[in-house]
């Protein structure tokens, strides 16, 4: 089967047919895969009936994955995950080590609503990340959509007098940023010191597509340099510049979609459902951005 691309949003996104990732792919399939990325920044991939090992194989040939860290169990205390046995791959679910629904007051549960921000994956870290592959094990029978922000296209759009007000500004970025203010989770000491914060430019080049892309998150505490106040409000109006609707495209998950999305060039954020009554099983693959640059203070 051929490799078939159509284009999903006016600006971005596009579906690949003619794949199957439960055998290899070829060299000429993954630069395929790899140019669409540049040009898309999100490809949907329908209809791979894969497994961890093979989700992990393919998320594997475009560079080094992370490893999912530790998260409180019910107990409170920070264990890895023992219902998914590799590491490269994140729980995206509502389930715990047994396959039970969490309750919503479960610390795993709370830490799961910043996932309803808009963000950008591993942010965070000093060693960002390039592509995020997550695959639909099991999806609700409604809600639960992945929404998707172009980041280049907004980035084009800002005034020219934004644009220069943005030229070399700095932000700090912190995982518990976000999920301190939606759910309220608190991280223990050991989840601090594995996850500290990281800095980043607020307009990044993209090395494949060479455009210039807004770098925004609900991680970010603050930009550097700036007094706070002014601070929240250029970040709080990047977003909400980003956020129109003619940069956003919802993904309505079907059984068995890989999405991929280029965490350089987009922002997303989860949709909610009722996470008491439904299973949504997710799984993600994430690529460490080895050339992440590390900005000079």
């Amino acid at each position: 089967m051929t490799l078939a691309i159509t284009q999903l949003h006016p600006i971005f996104v596009a579906e690949l047919t003619g794949i199957d990732l439960t055998k290899p792919i070829d060299e000429e399939t993954k630069r395929a895969i790899e140019h669409a990325m540049d040009h898309y920044a999100v490809c949907v991939l329908p209809g791979q009936h894969i497994d961890d090992e093979q989700q992990i194989a393919f998320a594997g040939l475009y560079g080094p994955l992370e490893l999912s860290p530790p998260k409180q169990d019910k107990s409170g205390t920070a264990v890895y995950n023992t219902r998914v046995q590799r590491r490269e791959i994140f729980d995206i679910s509502n389930l715990d080590e047994d396959g039970r629904i969490l309750d919503e007051r479960d610390a795993r549960s709370i830490y799961r609503l910043g996932n309803e921000l808009w963000h950008t994956d591993s942010s965070f870290r000093q060693k960002s990340a390039t592509w995020s592959m997550l695959h639909a094990r099991v999806i609700p029978p409604s809600g639960g959509n992945t929404e998707f922000v172009d980041t280049r296209a907004a980035y084009d759009a800002l005034p020219d007098t934004i644009k220069k007000r943005l030229d070399g500004l700095i932000a700090e970025h912190s995982i518990w940023r976000s999920r301190a203010i939606h759910g309220g989770y608190i991280p223990t000491e050991e989840e601090r010191k594995l996850r500290p914060s990281a800095r980043h430019r607020l307009v990044r080049r993209h090395p494949g597509s060479g455009r210039n892309c807004l770098y925004v998150a609900s991680h970010i505490t603050h930009i550097l340099g700036m007094p706070a106040e002014a601070s929240r409000a250029l970040l709080d109006e990047l977003i909400e510049f980003a956020t129109q609707p003619r940069f956003v495209y919802i993904h309505n998950w079907r059984l068995h979609d890989l999405v991929i999305w280029d965490n350089r060039s987009t922002m997303h954020r989860a949709t909610p459902f009722e996470a008491t009554g439904y299973v949504r099983d997710m799984r993600r693959a994430t690529i460490i951005d080895v050339h992440a640059e590390v900005p000079a203070a």
